[in-house]
């Protein structure tokens, strides 16, 4: 099995895809979302496809600088110039959290600049998550309050009753979803892996734009053809864990993976943060109030500014885990969440004595030359 060649696989490469448009042809109802603290299954038990919004592909942010200034993170201005030239047409609404101040502006210039009805033939339904930035008692019901009023926002407005039942079944398969993205991962960080760094976002980026159920069936497939498979010996690379800022387009793991290294792990959006949970329960009593502790107490990204030891216990574990012999922290430029992380964790993994590269990127691959000079260097220093 080559998994270069896997259509499910190539869904990662484009925004739009073939599972959409079946999903358009059945009139179902599409809401991107930026974050994944936004509760995915509530949507689904609305009817609705929760799809992440990404900038794959996209080479320049001429028109959204027109609305945002070059200070703002370049992912961000990525997805809203691709959204001012009209490629997430295909959705019907989208849901915005404070995630950061970057995305969490989007829900005003979406609502005037985008989606108003000038822009296009069709009502786009709007919506704001707000979550809090620190993890107590207090914080998990407001948050809880937030997703409640949220429930009965998607039920007023697309006339749907999401009931405990119906919410439970969405969280069964997205249970099985998180649980297949587990086994796929483990065999990313064994001794002789079967799946490459790039072939991991390839997966997960596909994961978040085809509904979950399809996902589901292609993920168990993929796993079965693994099992026939021989592993890779990645014994003459350096294995490097990739941290910090969304990544959303593999040039940036090929990249690293082309300098002779094999990229074993990761901690960033489009990975390990989206099925990771630390902690396990019966869903099926009070689904909502369940789902919203998955959310809030899950491994969690710099925005939760009181959880950073936490998070670096977890990147010491999958450095074990993973035995992993180097650590790229990445942030996107002017990311002041993930600066200040990278910049404690630089300090912090001192004492496991692993060589640690810190460096700064724009979203898409502007200064290939600069960056491959950097971690070429940097694998040389390992060895």
């Amino acid at each position: 099995m080559h998994l270069k060649d896997d259509p499910f696989l190539n869904v990662s490469n484009s925004i739009s895809n073939s599972y959409i448009e079946d999903w358009q042809a059945l009139n179902k109802k599409i809401i991107g979302y930026y974050c994944t603290y936004i509760p995915e299954e509530l949507l689904h038990a609305a009817g609705i496809l929760p799809y992440r919004i990404r900038a794959t592909g996209n080479k320049d942010t001429e028109l959204a600088d027109t609305y945002m200034v070059r200070f703002t993170c370049s992912f961000v201005r990525s997805t809203l110039d691709l959204a001012l030239k009209g490629a997430y047409n295909f959705m019907d609404g989208f849901l915005i959290c404070n995630s950061c101040d970057h995305s969490r502006r989007m829900f005003e210039i979406f609502d005037l600049k985008v989606f108003n009805k000038e822009k296009i033939n069709k009502k786009i339904n709007s919506f704001y998550l707000s979550i809090p930035h620190i993890i107590t008692e207090e914080g998990f019901n407001w948050y809880l309050k937030e997703i409640e009023e949220l429930r009965e926002k998607l039920e007023v407005t697309y006339n749907c009753e999401i009931t405990d039942d119906v919410l439970n079944h969405s969280l069964d398969i997205y249970n099985q979803n998180r649980d297949l993205l587990k086994k796929l991962h483990e065999l990313q960080i064994q001794e002789f892996p079967k799946i490459t760094g790039t072939e991991a976002l390839q997966i997960s980026m596909a994961n978040a734009s085809v509904p979950k159920e399809i996902a589901n069936e292609e993920l168990k497939r993929i796993l079965n053809d693994l099992e026939l498979k021989e592993g890779m010996d990645v014994s003459s690379k350096k294995r490097i864990i990739n941290v910090g800022s969304v990544v959303d387009n593999i040039d940036f793991i090929q990249l690293i993976e082309n300098s002779g290294t094999f990229v074993a792990s990761d901690f960033i959006c489009f990975g390990t943060r989206n099925f990771h949970d630390t902690i396990d329960f019966d869903y099926s009593k009070e689904p909502l109030k369940n789902l919203t502790k998955r959310l809030y107490y899950r491994i969690s990204c710099p925005r939760m500014m009181d959880d950073h030891e936490n998070r670096l216990k977890f990147l010491k574990e999958e450095i074990k885990n993973a035995n992993i012999d180097g650590v790229i922290l990445q942030r996107i430029n002017n990311c002041d969440l993930h600066g200040c992380d990278n910049m404690l964790f630089t300090h912090e993994l001192k004492e496991l004595d692993i060589p640690v590269l810190n460096i700064d990127r724009e979203s898409y691959q502007a200064d290939t030359t600069r960056l491959q000079t950097r971690i070429e260097a940097f694998i040389e220093m390992i060895r």
